[in-house]
């Protein structure tokens, strides 16, 4: 299991999600696993250092990656990633899907990203605990 601990968290976009891709649960996925895991990855990074903490407030992000190997040999293996935050709570399960039979044009900005991530993940969970957001995403690997 990898753990990355982030702070600040500001402007440090890139550079976390390069670390996160690094780990080596990720970096030995299969191509096509790195490519989705990434794009879930970048969007909620980038959500959580644009967005979970007021202006002035320093902020921190806790990444734990894990490869989970399937016990029985009836399901696929996982990834697990849990993001960890003490931003204002906020419930990516929760937004408003966005309107995906608009044109680009025509689209507000925002929610795209998080519709995506649902849609690519095998399994989102989110959870408010101890004035901290949870955010655990697992893909079949």
């Amino acid at each position: 299991m990898s753990q990355l601990h982030f702070q600040p968290i500001k402007g440090q976009a890139r550079t976390i999600l390069r670390a996160i891709m690094d780990t080596p649960e990720i970096s030995s996925c299969r191509l096509k696993e790195v490519l989705t895991l990434r794009l879930a990855c970048e969007e909620i990074v980038m959500n959580v250092a644009s967005y979970a903490y007021p202006e002035g407030m320093e902020g921190y992000l806790d990444v734990n990656i894990q490869k989970v190997a399937s016990d029985t040999g009836h399901t696929e293996n996982r990834i697990v990633i849990r993001f960890e935050d003490g931003g204002v709570a906020f419930n990516p399960l929760e937004q408003k899907k966005p309107d995906t039979t608009l044109s680009w044009k025509l689209r507000p900005i925002g929610g795209l990203g998080i519709y995506l991530v649902l849609h690519k993940m095998d399994d989102i969970r989110y959870a408010y605990v101890d004035h901290k957001n949870i955010l655990t995403i697992e893909k079949k690997i």
